[in-house]
């Protein structure tokens, strides 16, 4: 097959019914070991989801067939930002620049709408994916227990002070809106991001707060600051009342999320690492007093967290 009979093609909602029959990533028979993320697939392909644009960077054969596809997802509260994610090439086009082709048209039309900052997911074993991201601009960001990567790309600096606020306009917290999560993802995408609250299991997975996150089995809070999220509060009901925790960049946006969270659950308490000075600030800007100190295990390490009660 010579590349000349492949074409890129950017779509959006609502999809051709061809695609949409293609796209591999909704069958079950692929998603084999993942179907946890089939429901929200499904909805990506079959929803037009409220302040988030979501596109499909699709190959197509001369023959009329679809051979390669990214989905991309920009939030509409943050439009320099966007994720990256289930690239797939079909296997017999595998090797004839069909991927580089997708990859490029992907760069080029975000670029050309002001995106400048581009996340994705991959695996540490990987090693050919990575490389090939790599040499296109994306660098490890972070990596999980479980060998899953962070890879980001942008301008140096770019993204510590797009998600500081500024500190002479208000931040205001609220319940978490479906354009929140592309931004709290790149957050928690960065070695610089508090991430004490990913152990604690207070999220569907540990480097996610938006595919297999289960918003509704617990409460959440998240500040933002003219519309752009800074910071996460997020508990749990337990036997001893809610488990809190929160993450952000920002002191006073964790504040702010801690804040409006601690007051609208029962009996809530947080367990921070007593090294965590930004953290442990943070839960006593919103009301928390430290309670005690003691040891756990978390990951296998032992810890000693400071306990902090409303």
């Amino acid at each position: 097959m010579s590349l000349a009979d492949v074409t890129c093609h950017v779509l959006t909602y609502p999809f051709p019914e061809d695609f949409v029959a293609w796209y591999p990533y909704i069958k079950p028979e692929v998603m084999r070991g993942d179907e946890h993320w089939l429901p929200c697939l499904r909805r990506v392909i079959h929803e037009d989801t409220p302040g988030v644009t979501d596109r499909m960077i699709a190959a197509r054969r001369a023959s009329g067939d679809w051979c390669g596809v990214v989905w991309i997802q920009v939030p509409e509260t943050c439009p320099e930002l966007a994720h990256f994610g289930w690239f797939y090439v079909e296997d017999e086009v595998r090797g004839a620049g069909v991927g580089a082709r997708i990859i490029e048209t992907c760069l080029s039309t975000l670029a050309a709408e002001g995106v400048q900052m581009l996340m994705l997911p991959t695996q540490l074993g990987n090693e050919r994916a990575i490389g090939m991201y790599y040499r296109r601009g994306w660098r490890l960001s972070i990596t999980d227990p479980d060998g899953g990567v962070w890879m980001v790309r942008e301008p140096a600096g770019f993204w510590q002070e797009y998600f500081t606020p500024d500190p002479n306009r208000p931040i205001r917290a609220s319940e978490p809106q479906r354009s929140d999560w592309v931004a709290l993802d790149y957050l928690l995408s960065r070695p610089a991001a508090a991430v004490r609250l990913l152990p604690l299991g207070l999220t569907g997975s540990r480097r996610f707060v938006s595919f297999t996150h289960d918003w509704d089995a617990g409460d959440h809070a998240v500040a933002r600051q003219g519309g752009r999220p800074a910071a996460l509060a997020a508990a749990r009901a337990d036997d001893e009342g809610s488990l809190m925790d929160v993450f952000g960049l920002d002191r006073r946006a964790m504040a702010v999320a801690a804040e409006l969270l601690g007051r609208s659950i029962p009996q809530p308490r947080a367990e921070v690492a007593i090294t965590d000075s930004v953290r442990r600030g943070a839960l006593e800007d919103a009301g928390m007093r430290l309670a005690d100190v003691h040891e756990r295990e978390v990951g296998g390490v032992p810890i000693s967290l400071a306990r902090y009660v409303r």
